[in-house]
């Protein structure tokens, strides 16, 4: 069986990032990374600024995407300074999610420092908040730097990880699936126009991780193929995502979004 790990004192043993790295699970779950309270605070401050700047539109996300902006890297830089104050502000209540990441990581990489990603630019976009309401899902796709972001200073990076703090969920559907087998570049064949992959690509062994509760972080290894299937109920699935970046010959970890 391929099952995620689920840690309840925010403590990764080398051995079970090791696994998580290499495939052997498909995420590790630590629970109430954030506690309920928290969670509630953050969410409160993004549906205001929800409800102030973009009451016109459906917000499908808060801050710059990086592969969103892969031939516009001025604009994404720009949009990320940008990003700053909002972030800011949205945060202000709890504990910066990149400094209770570090100190989850400092456990399996002790000798690892970790920073937000720069390059001559500027800063990179430390997060991105995804807000999916009824009816949205994400379809079938992976998430690799090395590959899509060439034109970035990260590209360079030996591993990469996904984490998504989970801040709302909804009262069915949302539900991440992750699939047993990474993306090649053959399967370019099967990218679609607009976003994701097709379904051909998808191995018939697969991990649904439902246990998922408000305030819990989930980490993964983003080449494996996963999506999200349809939010069903009437309350948004809000997180709020970053990627570490893994240099193994330097000993460090960038962060970006």
């Amino acid at each position: 069986m391929w099952n995620p790990i689920t840690i309840t004192n925010q403590k990764i043993s080398e051995k079970n990032f090791e696994k998580l790295v290499s495939g052997q699970v498909p995420a590790i779950i630590i629970k109430n990374f954030y506690s309920k309270e928290q969670c509630v605070s953050v969410v409160k401050k993004i549906e205001k600024i929800e409800k102030s700047h973009f009451s016109k539109t459906q917000l499908e996300h808060i801050g710059p995407f990086l592969m969103s902006y892969t031939t516009k890297k001025e604009e994404y830089f720009h949009k990320s300074k940008e990003f700053q104050k909002t972030i800011s502000d949205i945060l202000e209540d709890v504990p910066n999610p990149l400094s209770k990441v570090s100190v989850v990581i400092s456990n399996p990489l002790p000798t690892f420092s970790i920073s937000l990603a720069k390059q001559f630019e500027g800063n990179f976009s430390p997060f991105i908040i995804r807000i999916h309401r009824k009816g949205k899902s994400i379809p079938i796709h992976k998430d690799n730097v090395q590959y899509e972001g060439k034109d970035y200073s990260i590209s360079d990076i030996d591993h990469q990880l996904s984490c998504v703090i989970h801040l709302q969920e909804s009262e069915s559907g949302g539900i991440l699936k992750i699939y047993k087998n990474q993306w090649t570049k053959k399967d370019e064949k099967f990218r679609n126009i607009e976003f994701g992959y097709s379904s051909k690509v998808a191995t018939k062994e697969f991990c649904r991780l439902s246990e998922i509760s408000n305030g819990d972080l989930v980490i993964i290894n983003p080449n494996y193929y996963h999506e999200v299937t349809k939010i069903l109920g009437t309350t948004p699935r809000i997180t709020l995502g970053m990627f570490l970046g893994i240099y193994n010959k330097n000993n460090k970890i960038a962060v970006w979004a």
